[in-house]
């Protein structure tokens, strides 16, 4: 029996025409294919895209917080350059120290031991500033070069009755770079009773004039962009964040290791020296001592310091630091003025001594 089949059935289609039916699926498959083609990429896109807004997030934040560390980091510079100036404050005030107080305090007295700065003049301070100096009993003695006047086409001198010592300009290279006159103080402060001496931080200071060497028993803490002299090198060192320190040779800024960063909580000293176990090592270098100079960090205090030598003994040419901060004067201290060594000796009063 002929069985009657609806031609409009899909049935009938497959049964009329296999091959089309095969042809139809696989249009199919390949437009699911393209589909999930399509989808994987937007998906990618969409994945890029996110991660190209990640990535720009992190640039942001990363050069926001690059600028917001280069602003505190200028900032603690600028806080400690602030620092009360003590030229500053004899400038801007009328400081007087009573004659009691001159007459019943210690002396100081500096002696050239190396150089020609003072042409062999022994100089003596009392509280009141510079004997034979100014006179005008204000505890400062202050030292600087004749005022350059406001003619810099004839570069005329004139004499600034502000200073006690004048440097010969043949001693300052550099002094058409010194806007102001003053180039150091040795200043008297009242409230202990003691001596200090300090580069004028003004404009001229960075002309590193003043070093003063340290003794290999007493630590010195060290604040932002400290300059340390080791053997014949200069050493910026700066305590950053997360506790670590940075050292950077600038003498020998091409060098290799030129610049190294050390974490404190990992490594608690740092040393300078021809010692072969030294952080930065300069084994021909007669200049420096097996162990120069020390840099140790306090966990406690979470705080750098530096001392010359290493394990109380002392390096033979000595560390010196630039003076751009108030040192309190030691008796028998030595300091470096431009090219000469000056010792600075501290005579007690017997009146002191009794109180």
């Amino acid at each position: 029996m002929k069985t009657n089949v609806d031609i409009n059935s899909p049935q009938e289609e497959a049964i009329i025409n296999p091959k089309q039916s095969n042809k139809s699926k696989n249009e199919i498959n390949n437009s699911n294919i393209n589909m999930n083609i399509k989808e994987i990429d937007e998906k990618n896109k969409e994945d890029k895209n996110n991660n190209d807004n990640k990535k720009n997030s992190q640039i942001i934040l990363d050069k926001n917080n690059y600028e917001n560390k280069e602003k505190k980091n200028k900032e603690d510079i600028e806080k400690e350059k602030n620092e009360e100036d003590p030229l500053m404050t004899y400038i801007h005030s009328n400081r007087k120290i009573s004659q009691e107080e001159i007459k019943n305090s210690s002396k100081l007295i500096l002696e050239e031991i190396e150089g020609s700065l003072f042409n062999g003049k022994i100089i003596e301070i009392n509280a009141g500033g510079m004997v034979q100096g100014r006179n005008k009993s204000d505890g400062f003695a202050i030292f600087g070069q004749k005022k350059i006047s406001n003619s810099e086409i004839n570069e005329e001198k004139q004499i600034n009755d502000n200073n006690d010592i004048f440097i010969p300009d043949y001693e300052l290279n550099y002094s058409k770079y010194l806007l102001y006159p003053y180039i150091f103080t040795i200043y008297y402060k009242k409230e202990d009773k003691s001596y200090y001496i300090r580069a004028y931080s003004g404009k001229g200071s960075d002309n590193k004039i003043l070093f003063i060497k340290l003794c290999n028993e007493k630590k010195y803490i060290l604040k932002q962009k400290e300059l340390i002299s080791a053997g014949n090198i200069i050493f910026q060192v700066t305590p950053i964040e997360n506790n670590c320190l940075e050292i950077i040779n600038l003498t020998h800024k091409k060098s290799s290791n030129h610049k190294q960063i050390f974490a404190g909580i990992h490594k608690k000293l740092v040393t300078i020296g021809r010692q072969k176990d030294c952080d930065f090592f300069f084994p021909k270098d007669k200049s420096f001592s097996r162990y120069q100079t020390t840099f140790e960090f306090d966990e406690n205090k979470k705080e750098w310091s530096v001392i010359d030598g290493k394990d109380n003994k002392g390096s033979t040419n000595g560390t010196w630091i630039f003076g751009t901060h108030s040192f309190i004067i030691k008796n028998e201290m030595i300091v470096e003025i431009l090219n000469s060594k000056i010792k600075i000796t501290e005579i007690k009063n017997d009146n002191l001594d009794n109180k």
